[in-house]
Formats: structure tokens, C-alpha cells, sequence
């Protein structure tokens, strides 16, 4: 029962002490001034130096007071909005800026088509929800620049099937599309088993495009990703007879997928808000979008350019 006072005095006297932490921090952090206190000595009776000794509690260390001149606060407040604001821009100012530059080419589809191609196409998955491809067919037949190519994706790891792809594969051959097939490479997983899984989830038919490998994650290393895609790259080319075509975007390829032997298939890069993709590997397609709008699809889309001649365009389909 004696002791039950101080303890209620220590609380009062810590929470006080946080209180006075917590506003030292904050004048270190924006550089505030602390007036400074006047020295006062608080004379303890004896009573109350024997209470404190007998409780045995320690005694609270004062609490040291930060000061940071004027001009350094100032200083890191403009560091702060510097970096803030540069964050800002390059996340999300940025890709609006291009899409308010004047159009070079032709704008269709919802965005600005680039200027010198022939050929352009879409690419969709699940995320686009059920597709009309009717609607959408009609609509890119009488349509100035028409959709001449459909990638859809199909199997992704050595488990995954997209919900959509059987509906999305039988309903736009039908409707007249060229139709190419992606899957989504996981560097995790053995490339045997994903090229297993998807030899046995797509036939591809007489017309279609090469099969597509989509890889946007590194794994443990760039080598051990470079040496296990070739392996899936190879078992594919064996089974459909035509060299597959690797998806990546400019900075990837860069990165992680810089390898003479690699080079040695067509590539489709994926590059946005830019004139022409900025690399000086040779590539076959080109994703510069993934805001097009397309009659018979609720969402927006990606939308594809390919860089060559009718000739070099029946090259990359499966011949029988």
C-alpha cells in the first residue's frame, strides 16, 4: 500500500518525459527552436529523499534538448520536396506527358498509332474478362489500321492455365485472326516441366504464330535464367519446328537477357510512352501501349506493332 502513491507519481513522470521526447523529436526533425529553460534548483525536503530511496526506483534522466540552425532546416526541407517531388513525376506524371505530346502517326484505338507500320495486333489474357471477338472483328475490319494479330496467353509456371485461353484460341480463329500463344515463364520452376505444360496445353495449328515466352522475372541470377530459358526455348522449337519469340521489355533484355545465343530468336520488346523502342538489339515486335481501346473488350488492352514485310510475317507461323 505505500508504494501504490509513487507508482502513480513515476507514471505521471514518465508520460511526461515521453511527452517531451516526442516534441524534441519533432523539433530535430522540422528544426524548431527550443527556448531554453531558465536554471531552476528544486530543493527536496529529507522526507522525500528517504521515500524515493527506500522505493528504490531510479531517478529520470533529463531530457536533452536537439537545436538545428535556421538555415539547415531549411536546407533539408528542400531536400525533402526535391525528392518528393522528382518521385512524383517519374511514377506518375510522366507516362501522361507523353500521352499529351501531338500525335506523329495516327491516333486509333484510343492511343497514338506509331507512323512507318503495317501490321498491328493485340495481346489479352484473363485480366481482359470474356472477349467479344465478333464485335471486335467487325470493328477492326472496316477500321483504317485493322488487327491482323491476337497473342493470348495461355499457361504461365509449370501449373497455370489461363480461364480464358481455350475460349480465347477457338473464338478468335474463328472470327479470322492470326493467333499467337504466350506463356509466362516463372524462373523458379524447372523449364522442362513448364515447357511440358505448355506443349501440352497449346496445339498450335497450320497459320498461327511461333509460340511466345513472356519473361519478366530474373530469379536467382541473369546466368542461371539465361541457361534454363534456353533449355524451355529449345524443347519448344523441337516440338513446333520454329524458333519461339521472346517477350521482354527494353530494360529487361538489358539487364538480364544479354546473350548472343538469345539473340538468335525474335524478340517482341515491350517499351511505352516512347517515339520507337531504345535499344539496339534487332527486334519483331513491338508492345508501345497497354491503353487501347478495342470494340468487344471491356478493358483496355495492349496494342503491338510488327517491324518487317508480309514476307518476314509468315515466316515467324507454323508452316504445318
Amino acid at each position: 500500500m505505500i508504494d501504490m502513491p509513487t507508482n502513480k507519481g513515476n507514471r505521471k513522470r514518465r508520460a511526461s518525459v515521453h511527452k517531451k521526447e516526442r516534441k524534441s523529436f519533432f523539433l530535430f526533425l522540422f528544426g524548431g527552436k527550443k527556448k531554453p529553460r531558465k536554471n531552476t534548483v528544486r530543493h527536496k525536503t529529507a522526507a522525500a529523499s528517504r521515500t524515493k530511496s527506500t522505493t528504490g526506483r531510479q531517478k529520470v534522466q533529463p531530457v536533452k534538448d536537439y537545436y538545428i540552425p535556421d538555415w539547415m532546416h531549411w536546407v533539408l526541407t528542400i531536400l525533402m520536396i526535391g525528392l518528393v517531388s522528382v518521385g512524383a513525376y517519374y511514377m506518375f506524371l510522366r507516362p501522361y506527358f507523353y500521352r499529351l505530346r501531338p500525335c506523329r502517326g495516327t491516333r486509333e484505338y484510343g492511343v497514338c498509332l506509331p507512323s512507318g507500320f503495317l501490321c498491328y495486333g493485340i495481346d489479352v489474357s484473363h485480366h481482359q474478362g470474356q472477349i467479344n471477338w465478333r464485335d471486335a472483328a467487325l470493328s477492326s475490319a472496316v477500321n483504317e489500321f485493322p488487327i491482323r494479330f491476337v497473342i493470348m496467353k495461355a499457361t504461365e509456371g509449370s501449373t497455370f492455365t489461363d480461364p480464358e485461353y481455350t475460349y480465347n484460341i477457338r473464338e478468335a480463329r474463328t472470327v479470322g485472326f492470326v493467333c499467337g500463344v504466350y506463356h509466362f515463364y516463372d524462373p523458379g520452376v524447372s523449364p522442362q516441366k513448364q515447357a511440358e505444360h505448355f506443349i501440352n496445353t497449346v496445339k498450335l495449328q497450320k497459320g498461327d504464330l511461333a509460340p511466345v515466352v513472356d519473361v519478366e522475372r530474373s530469379g536467382r541470377s541473369s546466368g542461371d535464367l539465361q541457361r534454363e530459358l534456353l533449355e524451355f526455348l529449345k524443347a519448344l522449337e523441337t516440338h513446333y519446328g520454329v524458333k519461339p519469340i521472346i517477350y521482354a521489355s527494353t530494360k529487361f533484355r538489358k539487364r538480364h537477357l544479354n546473350n548472343p545465343a538469345l539473340d538468335n530468336y525474335p524478340f517482341w520488346v515491350a517499351h511505352y510512352y516512347v517515339v520507337r523502342p531504345e535499344t539496339d538489339k534487332p527486334w519483331a515486335f513491338w508492345q508501345f501501349t497497354d491503353h487501347a481501346s478495342v470494340e468487344g473488350i471491356r478493358e483496355y488492352t495492349d496494342f503491338n506493332v510488327f517491324r518487317g514485310t508480309e514476307k518476314e510475317f509468315n515466316e515467324l507461323r507454323i508452316e504445318n
